[in-house]
């Protein structure tokens, strides 16, 4: 689903006599077209956009489709779109003596009105990426292997808060998430830093929660304990606690598709850096939900915070936003980008200019004392199983029963399936 498409033109060069057998001759320094983007993929009437793209080992450039003429080597430009109509803007660079080319292109949706962002049917509605920004960082997930310097897993059913267990994450969850190390999960592959439960493939990271009542999991930890030993449900938690933090005055966007079925919990959403090591508690130094779902509303998604108010009680404060059933958040794609400023939160769904969830210091029970969200917190995503979220009910028949999801006609549809992850500062 990735928004960039590059096609590379091999040569095939002739050998030897009359039979005409060929090999492809591999050119050392071939261009390539490094990153072509929109600051959109979806405007309005008359509304702009800048393309912005970046080549290497090239000596020329043009245009065609809905933009033409020679172009520098790396760039932007800005462009005011006055039909109604899907843009495509085609780019191609030649190498060293015109002998090898590369192309890419990027479409634009324009539309009447915002109201008709969804009456165009596409695979993925996300807002596109832009590094357009001082201090960026993006993982468009086309590695194999889930990169160990950004991402742990959080292993277990549950933590401890002052000496106390709290199983279930607090929340009366099922599952149990399984990561590295021995026996903490049924497949393990250093190779891809991969489980049965979180893999990257074609280009996606994928949590996958399975209901295996065969063969549970088997906890290493509970073997020789009084606690549960078996879990016939097993997901992924992945963090970037003291890895990849975010404070203030950036910008997080996260393209991504829900699971379906009943029970499927799935979120993105944000610590404060310093929680795992018993420096900030909850819900005292916040919590800030991106997005969660519930499995059995396809049409809904929910953000919220987290904070405890003047009499440091638990608060929280949510607002949900709804697509068409046509484009449901279980079968396209959508993003969330959340806007994070000194003293204010927004939250925006796909190329939409306004957000559907806004707080802040001003707006909000907060005061000096209490308000915790202006310092460093990190990301985690994950899928949880059954809870409080979605009245603790399961549809077992939802989940995949195995790491290769042979049970589901679409295994993708018992994934939480995620395009990419950019976080950006706002200049």
């Amino acid at each position: 689903m990735h928004h960039l498409r590059y096609i590379f033109i091999f040569f095939i060069i002739s050998c030897g006599g009359g039979s005409g057998g060929s090999s492809i001759i591999e050119i050392e320094n071939s261009p390539s077209i490094t990153s072509f983007n929109s600051s959109s993929t979806s405007v309005t009437i008359n509304e702009s956009i800048t393309l912005s793209w970046q080549t290497t080992n090239t000596t020329s450039c043009n245009a065609s489709g809905d933009w033409n003429g020679g172009k520098s080597l790396n760039g932007t430009e800005l462009l005011n779109l006055t039909e109604n109509k899907t843009y495509s803007f085609v780019l191609n660079c030649n190498g060293q003596n015109n002998t090898n080319s590369v192309t890419a292109s990027v479409s634009v949706d324009v539309i009447e009105s915002n109201e008709d962002l969804y009456e165009i049917d596409k695979e993925s509605y996300c807002k596109s990426p832009s590094n357009n920004s001082n201090s960026y960082w993006i993982d468009h997930f086309d590695s194999s292997v889930l990169n160990p310097d950004i991402y742990t897993y959080q292993l277990g059913n549950g933590f401890f808060a002052n000496g106390t267990w709290i199983a279930g994450w607090g929340n009366n969850e099922q599952q149990y998430y399984t990561g590295p190390g021995t026996g903490y999960a049924k497949n393990y592959n250093s190779n891809f830093n991969s489980t049965e439960n979180a893999f990257i493939e074609d280009g996606f990271l994928k949590i996958q929660p399975i209901f295996d009542n065969t063969n549970p999991f088997a906890d290493p930890y509970c073997s020789d304990k009084a606690c549960q030993t078996t879990w016939d449900y097993t997901s992924a938690r992945i963090i970037t606690s003291s890895k990849k933090t975010i404070g203030p005055e950036n910008e997080i966007t996260v393209c991504f598709k829900v699971p379906d079925g009943t029970g499927h919990w799935p979120a993105i959403w944000m610590l404060p850096q310093g929680f795992i090591e018993g420096n900030k508690t909850w819900p005292q130094d916040g919590e800030i939900d991106l997005m969660e779902a519930r499995g059995r509303v396809s049409q809904a998604i929910g953000s919220a915070i987290h904070f405890a108010n003047s009499n440091n009680s638990h608060q929280y404060i949510s607002h949900e936003v709804t697509v068409p059933m046509n484009v449901n958040f279980q079968e396209k794609f959508h993003s969330i980008t959340f806007r994070w400023t000194q003293d204010n939160i927004e939250m925006y769904l796909d190329t939409n200019s306004e957000p559907f969830y806004s707080e802040g210091k001003s707006s909000t029970p907060f005061n000096n004392a209490n308000y915790p969200f202006n310092e460093e917190f990190y990301l985690l995503l994950n899928v949880a199983s059954g809870g409080n979220f979605d009245s603790n009910q399961i549809d077992p028949t939802k989940y995949c029963n195995n790491q290769q999801c042979t049970n589901l006609s679409d295994p993708d549809r018992g994934r939480f399936v995620i395009d990419y992850i950019e976080i950006k500062s706002i200049d």
